[in-house]
């Protein structure tokens, strides 16, 4: 049993997705995406109930519509701008443009676009998009879980968007360094930006780090065979990274590692290391920081928020360690996103966008 020792926020939701490794000794096989279907509700809960001090986006039921706004599964968060933020609809096979007044915008996508198709968004199609970021400069990079590649999305006059493949070949998952249009990844998850421009991405089904940029992938950590040692690349392993993070300034990756039920730490050259942590965890599904270095963690199974900050024990900031919509429960939280004072939740089985004032008590 793996017993996590960190500084650390994180969020916890429940549920293991298709496809988990099961062993230590071999790379883990890749999930394409979460079970379709809504968990069932405890009697007697309010889906409408904002939390706390805060909002709830959705009907809580499963669907796919801006107005009156509906997800299916939102499962990975970005920044989008003041109060806004972009949600990877993973069951709608879109991306979606989420305010805080409540507002959503379909950027691309849908329940009847899953596929792959580069061109403007109107007509592109996405498989199960997962990680998602943005650039500075408007364009927006996901990671698909099922097509296993990676798309970019380019701000267009007239189109919105226009959707090209960064990485990797469509429908074939293997693993591949090299030009990015013969790499191969195995159900890519969170994914990262560098000031460089190059992008981070948790490939979980090949149990690496990968790094894409100047048209090209390489690997930065992991074996590929499923473990939590500690080294540098061809040493250090990893066993399902699901998703990163960094606070502003840091060059120090944080990552989410589902399979070892911890959080690892990745920094050149030094490589991987398991920062201390005093919390244990049944699956982190999701990383975030702050710039005070508090840190948010998704774990599929207590249905909760949880805040620590330098040695201080972890502390409930969401969530009641049961299934529930409505008012402070959550049901399998899969992300969490601090941005512009809000700490941001997608709530994966209430089929909900949340968000409360952070940090706690502002």
């Amino acid at each position: 049993m793996f017993a996590p020792r960190t500084v650390l926020l994180f969020a916890v939701s429940l549920g293991l997705c298709a496809g988990c490794p099961r062993s230590s000794s071999s790379p883990p096989s890749a999930p394409a995406s979460h079970p379709a279907g809504a968990a069932s509700q405890p009697a007697g809960d309010d889906v409408h109930a904002p939390p706390p001090g805060g909002f709830v986006v959705g009907t809580g039921t499963a669907g796919f519509s801006d107005d009156p706004p509906q997800f299916s599964k939102p499962i990975r968060l970005a920044a989008y701008g003041p109060g806004r933020v972009v949600v990877a609809d993973i069951g709608n096979h879109a991306l979606r443009a989420v305010s805080k007044d409540g507002t959503v915008t379909t950027l691309v996508g849908g329940p009847d676009k899953a596929g792959h198709q580069d061109g403007p968004a109107v007509a592109a199609k996405l498989n199960s998009p997962h990680g998602v970021a943005v650039n500075k400069d408007g364009s927006i990079v996901v990671a698909e879980a099922s097509n296993h590649t990676l798309r970019l999305l380019t701000p267009d006059e007239q189109a919105g968007f226009v959707v090209s493949t960064l990485a990797g070949v469509p429908g074939q998952s293997g693993f591949a360094d090299g030009p990015a249009a013969t790499a191969q990844f195995a159900s890519p998850h969170g994914i990262l930006l560098d000031a460089d421009g190059s992008v981070l991405v948790a490939d979980i089904g090949n149990a690496r780090l990968r790094r894409v940029h100047d048209g090209q992938v390489t690997t930065v950590a992991g074996t590929g065979q499923a473990g939590h040692d500690d080294g540098a690349l061809g040493t250090g392993t990893l066993h399902m990274p699901m998703d990163l993070a960094r606070a502003a300034g840091s060059s120090v990756v944080l990552i989410a590692d589902a399979g070892a039920k911890m959080l690892r730490a990745f920094s050149a050259p030094t490589g991987l290391s398991t920062p201390r942590v005093e919390a244990t965890f049944a699956m982190p599904h999701g990383v975030a920081v702050d710039d005070q270095g508090r840190v948010v963690v998704a774990d599929l199974y207590q249905h909760q928020v949880v805040a620590t900050f330098a040695e201080e024990p972890p502390r409930p900031v969401l969530g009641t360690g049961q299934p529930g919509a409505g008012g402070a429960r959550l049901n399998r939280p899969a992300a969490v996103l601090i941005h512009d004072g809000l700490l941001w939740i997608a709530d994966l089985d209430n089929h909900q966008v949340k968000a409360i004032p952070w940090p706690p008590g502002a």
